[in-house]
């Protein structure tokens, strides 16, 4: 793009910023705004009696290529990359599997994983193995009306229980029985059929405010674009020459081009309401991110005085009502002043709605404490402790969700986030490739001098 093109990225979630760097890259001039004091959206730091914190847990994946990419564009700190592992916190667990896949070319990371699977029998084994053969030669299609339930129900009752219905809850933030078979079925095969290292866990170093957030707001602020927390911004209306007016506080501007980048709930606050009504694509695409029901991610963060070891794994609890553990060393490193002495915490993650959405934060605090406890005798009393709810985490990936696709809705105005990527549900990998598709999209119809290219069914006229 000419470098006289001003370019509005609303939202600065991982999608916004996927498509702020992408545009400052093509040439734009961008203007980065987001509502909140930090970017990140519904992957932030959020900072707790001196202890930084993430506002959920989000596992990423190798196959998570395009956030990868992002992230050494960006020169942030690398990730820890791991092999997959999967091991209970307890082997006397109903539910302990124990599954390590090494870093090798599909389809035999997996074979491999299964066939040494430890708390399943000879019998499972070979039927999970068949399972997935028989889902990899249909080319991991499935019936657009089929559950991960339905899909899962030929399998032996341990194997699907215990082992690929906690992969969907915390893949998809669904619960088998309502998710989404197809979506599903994408995310094995980007793990499990997707190349060496695809199925590794990714790790950061620190929260995820370091892995993206903050090095998108150092690399557009050096690049001479602008970041403006703390601000709400509005698509108001249509300008003179093709362009758009963007509000935000006291203060309105005509842009070449706007990326739109918020929270589906967020989305229909972000335009003024006669764009709609002149626009029928733009009208479609609120009615389908409407009609998406939220599911939330509740993190239980636990602080302990004495050191705690942990398995070098994703731990696996018994959901009662914990469903992962994780280690966070780094958030006892990275410490503040004024934070507790703790020489460890811990996070354990809840997917989904469920009956713990009614309790009081100190009665989670105490069962998932008691829970770890009962697990893991002789595990330390809890000396600190945090619940973090992010009520609206994603949308309820199922098979009837409507989504919107990433790229032009109107002429020069881009819609992105998780929400309408048609691969993945909602997670880091599906906001960023929304982010690069429309600055990709939105760079092309910008790429010539004069009107902006109008897409045929956008319904309204520059």
């Amino acid at each position: 793009m000419s470098p006289e093109r001003q370019i509005a990225v609303i939202g600065g979630g991982w999608a916004g910023c996927a498509a702020a760097i992408a545009l400052a890259d093509a040439g734009g001039r961008v203007d980065l705004f987001e509502s909140a004091p930090v970017l990140g959206g519904r992957a932030r730091r959020v900072v707790r009696h001196g202890l930084n914190l993430d506002n959920g847990q989000h596992l990423m994946l190798g196959a998570y290529r395009e956030t990868l990419d992002l992230v050494a564009r960006l020169g942030a700190p690398a990730p820890v990359r791991r092999a997959l592992a999967i091991a209970p916190l307890s082997a006397s667990q109903p539910n302990a599997i124990t599954l390590r896949a090494p870093a090798w070319p599909a389809p035999f990371a997996l074979l491999a994983a299964l066939l040494r699977a430890r708390g399943l029998g000879p019998g499972e084994r070979v039927a999970a193995l068949r399972w997935f053969a028989r889902l990899r030669r249909r080319g991991f299609r499935c019936a657009p009306d089929a559950t991960v339930e339905a899909l899962t129900s030929t399998l032996p009752a341990r194997v699907a229980t215990a082992l690929w219905h906690p992969l969907c809850l915390a893949a998809l933030n669904t619960h088998p029985r309502e998710a989404s078979a197809q979506v599903f079925a994408n995310v094995l095969a980007a793990a499990f059929d997707g190349g060496a290292g695809a199925a590794d866990w990714i790790a950061p170093r620190g929260d995820l405010g370091t892995l993206v957030p903050d090095a998108t707001a150092r690399h557009l602020a050096e690049g001479g674009h602008r970041v403006a927390t703390a601000t709400t911004a509005h698509v108001v209306a249509r300008a003179p020459a093709g362009r758009w007016r963007v509000a935000a506080k006291d203060d309105a501007r005509d842009y070449d081009g706007v990326v739109v980048a918020v929270a589906p709930h967020q989305l229909a606050h972000a335009f003024a309401p006669e764009l709609a009504w002149q626009a029928p694509a733009l009208a479609g695409a609120l009615a389908d991110v409407a009609a998406l029901a939220s599911e939330p991610i509740t993190t239980v963060y636990l602080g302990y005085v004495d050191r705690v070891a942990v398995d070098d794994a994703i731990i696996r609890l018994d959901d009662r009502p914990g469903q992962w553990l994780f280690a966070r060393d780094d958030i006892v490193a990275t410490a503040g002043a004024d934070a507790p002495q703790l020489a460890s915490v811990v996070a354990i993650a809840i997917s989904a709605h469920g009956e713990h959405d009614a309790w009081p934060h100190p009665a989670l605090v105490a069962a998932c404490d008691a829970q770890l406890a009962r697990l893991s005798p002789g595990w330390p009393p809890c000396t600190w402790s945090q619940v973090i709810e992010e009520k609206r985490a994603t949308y309820a990936c199922t098979p009837s969700a409507r989504r919107p696709a990433s790229g032009l809705v109107l002429p020069a105005l881009a819609l992105a986030g998780d929400y309408t990527d048609d691969r993945f549900p909602a997670t880091l990998e599906a906001a960023v490739r929304s982010g690069r598709r429309a600055a990709v999209a939105l760079a092309a119809s910008l790429r010539d001098v004069g009107e902006p290219v109008i897409p045929a069914n956008a319904g309204i006229q520059p």
